[in-house]
C-alpha cells in the first residue's frame, strides 16, 4: 500500500562543519543540541538524518554581531536582513524561514533536506536557492544584484556590494579597512557566485519549478503546483495527486489501482522561477527584457518590456523610443499630439494673429513658413514649426527626426548599455 511519509522530522538541528560557535573543534561535524543553546561533536551517517526542522527568521540584523551568539545574519530573497538561529545558514524562499548550511529549503519553508548527490561541506547555497559559493565563504550581493562570493565564513557585506570584511568586524570603506576592537584587516574583494547543480523540474508555463523527482500539476488559481512524486495523476479538482498508475478518487479521496488504495495527497504550491525567458536556453532576471546583441547573443535590459534599439547596444523603457544619433530615450507623445500638418493661411481677412505680408491665423493658432515659402497656420498656440516645414507640435514639445511625431523636450540619456555576461542558461 502507498504511504504518505512525513516531510518533516523531528530531530535537532544539524549544522556541518568543524568547528562550532562556541570555539570547540569537532572532527566530522557540529550539532546544535535540542535546547538550542549549546552545541556537541556528532558523527552523523548518510542518508540517517535526510531532513531537519527549518527555523524562523528573527530581528533585524546589518551584521552578525546585532545577532544572538550562535545566531548568523542572513540577507533574505526580499533583500532584507534577519537573524537566524543557525551559526552557518542559507534563507529560504519564503523570506521567513532558514536552513543550516549545506541543507536544501522545502518549498513550503517548513524543513530543510538533503540531497544524496549534495556534499553538504562542499558549498554555501546563496538565498535564492539558483547560487552557490565555495565552502567556508559568505554569499553577498553585487552591484548589479547578483550574488558574489567573499572568501571567509560568516562574513560581513559592505554596503558598498564590492568589499566584505571577517566576521565580528565592521566594514570601513572610507579608508579601505575591516575594524575590529583590537586591530584593522585588509577589505576582501568579492567573486562572483556560480549557479548550483541542482536538478528541477520546469512547469509548462516556463516560469514556476519543482524539486527533482515531483510532478507539476495545475492549482486551481491556473498557477502550478508540485506533487511530490514522479510521473504523478493530477486530479481533477486541482488540488490533489495520485502516484504513477493510479486513478484518482474524489469522492473517496483515494488513489486506486490493481492491487491497492492509499490516500489523495496534496500538491504544494510551486516555487516561480524569477527569470524572463528568451528562448529555450537563454533567459534574464526577472523585470528585465530580452535583447539581442550585436554578436547575435542575448542580452538583458533593465528595464520590463523595454525598448530594443537597433544598434543593439542600448534600450529604453517602454513608452519611450530609441534615438541612437542622440543616444537617447524619448518619451512619445499622446496620439492627440501627433505632428499637425499646416494648412494655408489666407490672405485676406479678420483674424487675431498675423503672420505678415497680409496673411494671418486664427486665434489660437500659430504662423509657421510653409514648404513653398509662404505662411501656414498650426492648430496649436505657441505650436513649434517643424524643420519639414509641413508640420508642427505643440508647445512643449519638440519635432521627432522625421517630423511625424511630437517628442516631450525631456529625454533620458544612455547609461546602461547591454552586457554580455548578462544572460544565464535555465536550469
Amino acid at each position: 500500500m502507498w504511504t504518505l511519509v512525513s516531510w518533516v522530522a523531528l530531530v535537532a538541528g544539524l549544522v556541518a562543519g568543524t568547528q562550532c560557535p562556541d570555539g570547540q573543534f569537532c572532527p566530522v561535524a557540529c550539532c546544535l543540541d535540542p535546547g538550542g543553546a549549546s552545541y556537541s561533536c556528532c558523527s552523523p551517517v548518510p542518508g540517517q538524518w535526510p531532513t531537519v526542522l527549518s527555523r524562523q527568521l528573527g530581528s533585524p540584523c546589518q551584521v552578525d554581531a546585532h545577532c544572538s551568539p550562535g545566531y548568523s545574519c542572513l540577507v533574505t530573497i526580499s533583500g532584507t536582513s534577519s537573524c537566524c538561529p543557525f551559526p552557518e545558514a542559507v534563507s529560504c524562499a519564503d523570506g521567513r524561514h532558514c536552513c543550516p548550511r549545506g541543507y536544501h529549503c522545502r518549498a513550503d519553508g517548513r524543513s530543510c533536506f538533503q540531497r544524496s548527490d549534495t556534499n553538504p561541506l562542499g558549498a554555501i547555497q546563496c538565498p535564492d536557492s539558483q547560487f552557490e559559493c565555495p565552502n567556508s565563504s559568505t554569499c553577498c550581493t553585487m552591484r548589479d544584484g547578483s550574488w558574489g562570493c567573499c572568501p571567509m565564513p560568516q562574513a560581513s557585506c559592505c554596503e558598498d556590494k564590492v568589499h566584505c570584511c571577517p566576521h565580528g568586524t565592521s566594514c570601513d570603506l572610507a579608508h579601505a579597512r575591516c575594524l575590529t576592537a583590537t586591530g584593522t584587516h585588509p577589505l576582501a574583494k568579492k567573486v562572483p557566485a556560480q549557479r548550483s547543480n541542482r536538478a528541477v523540474v520546469l512547469c509548462p508555463d516556463g516560469r514556476s519549478q519543482c524539486p527533482d523527482g515531483s510532478t507539476c500539476c495545475e492549482l486551481p488559481s491556473g498557477k502550478y503546483g508540485c506533487c511530490p512524486m514522479p510521473n504523478a495523476i493530477c486530479c481533477s479538482d486541482h488540488l490533489h495527486c495520485c502516484p504513477q498508475d493510479t486513478v484518482c478518487d474524489l469522492v473517496q479521496s483515494k488513489c486506486l489501482s490493481q492491487e491497492n488504495t492509499t490516500d489523495l495527497l496534496t500538491k504544494l504550491p510551486a516555487h516561480t522561477v524569477q527569470e524572463v525567458k528568451c528562448d529555450m536556453e537563454v533567459s534574464c532576471p526577472d523585470g528585465y527584457t530580452c535583447c539581442r546583441l550585436q554578436s547575435g547573443a542575448w542580452g538583458c535590459c533593465p528595464f520590463a518590456q523595454a525598448v530594443c534599439c537597433e544598434d543593439r547596444q542600448h534600450c529604453c523603457p517602454a513608452g519611450y523610443t530609441c534615438n541612437v544619433k542622440a543616444r537617447t530615450c524619448e518619451k512619445e507623445a499622446d496620439s492627440a499630439h501627433l505632428a499637425a500638418r499646416l494648412a494655408r493661411g489666407p490672405r485676406v481677412g479678420v483674424g487675431n494673429v498675423e503672420c505678415g505680408a497680409g496673411h494671418f491665423c486664427h486665434d489660437n493658432q500659430t504662423c509657421c513658413r510653409d514648404s513653398r515659402g509662404g505662411w501656414a497656420c498650426c492648430p496649436y498656440p505657441q505650436g513649434i514649426c517643424c524643420a519639414d516645414q509641413r508640420h508642427c507640435c505643440p508647445a512643449g514639445f519638440r519635432c521627432g527626426f522625421k517630423s511625424t511625431k511630437c517628442l516631450r523636450k525631456e529625454s533620458l540619456r544612455w547609461d546602461m548599455p547591454l552586457r554580455d555576461p548578462a544572460p544565464r542558461q535555465l536550469l
